[in-house]
């Protein structure tokens, strides 16, 4: 890739500055009694001036400061132009008279060096113009990318979501609840397959946005709930702690589902006597600061644990061995909302295990 690009860097390079020396030698034969020394000149300072463009996006790292807002680029656009120019004025005339001696020190005139001066500004700032809009192009395009990896991750996680999740004995588990239900407590049992199609919906929703507001997503975690509820009966005990103003805030689909799946099944389920799984979620300091918190299983080690781009390490109790759970919420917490957004893993209490999300407020405007 990078060579490829090299070649066509080179070609643009060379056939620029050849394309702008045929003209002007065309229009040079075109005038009486011009000489082919000047003409061959013309193609040398074309030549230094290749060099010389070449030599300051290389040494200035032009490519890099493409990235710079508008308002930063045009100044130093401008300022680069009028300094290229007079470096090529200086050199133009410096082989003039010099090297290829078309005009003595004393035959050279300031009006003749001004004129020379703004043509080769003009030029340069042409190269540059047409340099950083090359790669404003690039950058467009690599950002179009993105978004498409953006996409393709996120309708990944929700696969990935689908291969856990729905596995088959938590469909059976939940069938043979509502077996049990239906002769035991009708009512009930009609509460659970309406859960159960609400999850699945939710799931199933492929095409459906990557960020939801987290009172829908709270809505799919109490079916959730509700599920777990009929298999675990009293072990399971819930509890929220959301305060309005985070009910509006965006988070990527799925996420706080996750973490109280994690939470059940690495924590509540494997305690004897069950415990209690809490969410709760306040914005504070221009970030919405989400918690799901549940009783950990004895043999959780302690400590506060970063989770960030995927980089949770395999003991830790939450990391689902299908690659599920913390990772992948932390991988699409990250694609979805950018670095500054986190998710750590908090064991610093024996008895709790909490997942902590901050998801700063301009990730989701």
């Amino acid at each position: 890739m990078k060579s490829s690009r090299a070649w066509v860097y080179a070609a643009c390079q060379l056939g620029g500055w050849s394309l702008y020396a045929l003209v002007n030698t065309v229009l040079m034969l075109l005038v009486p009694g011009r000489e082919l020394g000047a003409i061959g000149g013309f193609w040398l300072f074309c030549l230094c001036a290749a060099a010389l463009t070449h030599l300051v996006r290389a040494r200035l790292r032009l490519r890099q400061q493409a990235g710079l807002p508008l308002g930063a680029l045009v100044p130093r656009v401008l300022a680069l132009a009028v300094g290229l120019g007079l470096v090529q004025t200086g050199v133009s005339f410096l082989l003039s008279v010099f090297v290829l001696r078309l005009y003595t020190p004393a035959q050279a005139s300031l009006p003749g060096f001004i004129v020379s001066f703004v043509i080769w500004t003009l030029m340069m700032l042409m190269w540059l113009v047409i340099y950083f809009a090359i790669h404003s192009v690039e950058r467009a395009r690599q950002a179009e990318l993105e978004r498409w990896k953006l996409e393709a991750e996120a309708q990944s996680a929700e696969l990935r979501f689908l291969k856990a999740q729905l596995q088959p004995h938590f469909l059976f588990n939940c069938l043979n609840s509502v077996r049990a239900l239906i002769s035991e407590d009708p009512a009930r049992a009609q509460e659970v397959v309406t859960r159960l199609s609400a999850l699945l919906r939710y799931a199933l929703a492929a095409r459906g946005p990557e960020m939801v507001p987290l009172e829908r997503e709270l809505r799919v975690v109490r079916d959730y709930l509700g599920l777990e509820g009929v298999r675990l009966e009293s072990r399971l005990r819930v509890r929220e702690d959301v305060e309005p103003a985070a009910l509006g805030v965006p988070v990527p689909a799925m996420l706080v589902q996750t973490l109280v799946e994690n939470a059940i099944k690495h924590g509540v389920s494997r305690v004897p006597e069950g415990g209690e799984v809490i969410v709760s979620a306040h914005v504070r300091d221009g970030a919405l600061q989400l918690d799901v918190t549940n009783t950990a299983a004895p043999h959780a080690p302690g400590g506060s644990v970063p989770v960030r781009d995927g980089a949770l390490p395999p003991e830790l109790p939450h990391a689902d061995s299908n690659g599920v759970g913390l990772r992948n919420a932390s991988e699409r917490l990250r694609l979805l909302c950018g670095a500054n957004a986190s998710l750590r893993l908090d064991q610093t209490q024996a008895a709790l295990t909490t997942a902590r999300v901050r998801i700063p407020l301009s990730a989701t405007a």
